[in-house]
Order: structure tokens, then C-alpha cells, then sequence
């Protein structure tokens, strides 16, 4: 009896040790949606408010506000990249 008895809990030992080898834990991340935020109201200049300005003064106030476009254009694409 005292035979079995080991031999039962051998196998049980056996089973249960066998099982956390074969047992493969995954960590999976899920990514949200981020939310696309709003574009900013920006205020709109008048031509006759640019007068003063020098042609290369002009062209650098084009130039910053056709960056800051893109750059948002950009990140707007970065985000919805998550909305898959």
C-alpha cells in the first residue's frame, strides 16, 4: 500500500512539474486609440495688417506657419496610426 501510495505521489510530482515546463506565459499589450485632439483656432491676419512688413519678414511669417501645418499634419498621422 505504502508502494502505491509513493508511486501515486511520484506521478503526481511528475504531472505537476512536467506542466509548469510546458506552460508558457505571454505578456500581450494592447494599444488604445489615442484621441485626436482639435485644432487649435488660430487667429487669421488681414493683408493690409502685413503692409508693414519687409518682403523677408513676410516670407518668414509664410514659412513658420507652413511648418507648424505640417507639423501637425504629422502628428495627426502619428496618432491615427493607433485607430487600427
Amino acid at each position: 500500500m505504502f508502494k502505491k501510495l509513493l508511486s501515486a505521489l511520484a506521478l503526481a510530482l511528475g504531472i505537476i512539474s512536467s506542466a509548469g515546463c510546458a506552460t508558457e506565459i505571454r505578456t500581450v499589450y494592447v494599444q488604445e486609440p489615442l484621441p485626436l485632439p482639435e485644432r487649435p483656432e488660430v487667429p487669421t491676419i488681414k493683408g493690409e495688417e502685413l503692409m508693414c512688413l519687409s518682403g523677408e519678414a513676410y516670407a518668414k511669417l509664410v514659412e513658420r506657419d507652413q511648418v507648424q501645418f505640417e507639423h501637425i499634419k504629422r502628428l495627426e498621422a502619428i496618432i491615427l496610426t493607433t485607430h487600427r
